[in-house]
């Protein structure tokens, strides 16, 4: 039987969690605001959200446990409530991992020990970006991106400044084989190829896509 003290103590750990995940509502998504010059950008929270949405559903479309998959899509980005959203190379990879590692190992000591192992597993899972549900959580990243930039697009801004992060998605997420029947992983790549013919080249921004 637990002590009266720990039962007590659970709360409070909780409610440390939550402080944790209503902050990320506050953390503006860096490369928008620095390199699309957008002072309302999206915050982490806002795209945490959308990655859920898009990938409750491609997760059941290929078969994948999607429930493993929204709970390391909930915690992929957790570590910026803590260390703010870095950009790509302003600090070294290295550092970003370690400096992302002693956040959430600040994060996930606030639940209950009963489910804390369980998220340090699949938060390690997605580091390692080894198994299947990793691979397609680092993949989806990158869809949303370029999703988010077609829409910031169309609501008035820079598609020079705006299309560089789309051509990063294509760059990490590869080309579409448009004669591959079988869309299995490569379903994300087709959404990507979708996007590019149907908005970017219909609306002439193709030459505003770095190569």
């Amino acid at each position: 039987m637990k002590s009266k003290k720990e039962v007590v103590s659970i709360p409070v750990q909780l409610l440390s969690f939550f402080e944790s995940v209503l902050r990320l509502k506050s953390v503006k998504r860096a490369g928008w605001v620095s390199k699309a010059g957008i002072s309302n950008a999206e915050s982490v929270s806002d795209h945490t959200y959308s990655m859920c949405a898009m990938g409750m559903i491609l997760s059941d479309m290929l078969g994948l446990d999607t429930e493993r998959v929204m709970k390391m899509i909930i915690i992929h980005d957790l570590s910026e409530s803590i260390i703010g959203d870095y950009m790509p190379n302003e600090i070294t990879r290295e550092k970003k991992r370690l400096e992302e590692g002693k956040a959430m190992s600040c994060i996930l000591y606030q639940l209950p020990s009963v489910a804390r192992s369980s998220y340090e597993m699949i938060w390690q899972e997605y580091q390692a970006n080894k198994t299947r549900a990793a691979k397609f959580v680092h993949k989806l990243d990158k869809l949303e991106m370029a999703i988010q930039s077609i829409q910031y697009i169309n609501q008035g801004y820079s598609s020079k400044a705006l299309l560089q992060f789309f051509a990063s998605a294509r760059r990490s997420l590869g080309k579409f084989d448009i004669d591959n029947k079988n869309l299995g992983s490569d379903i994300m790549v087709g959404i990507l190829h979708d996007l590019e013919v149907n908005i970017i080249k219909q609306k002439g921004y193709e030459k505003n896509v770095p190569r």
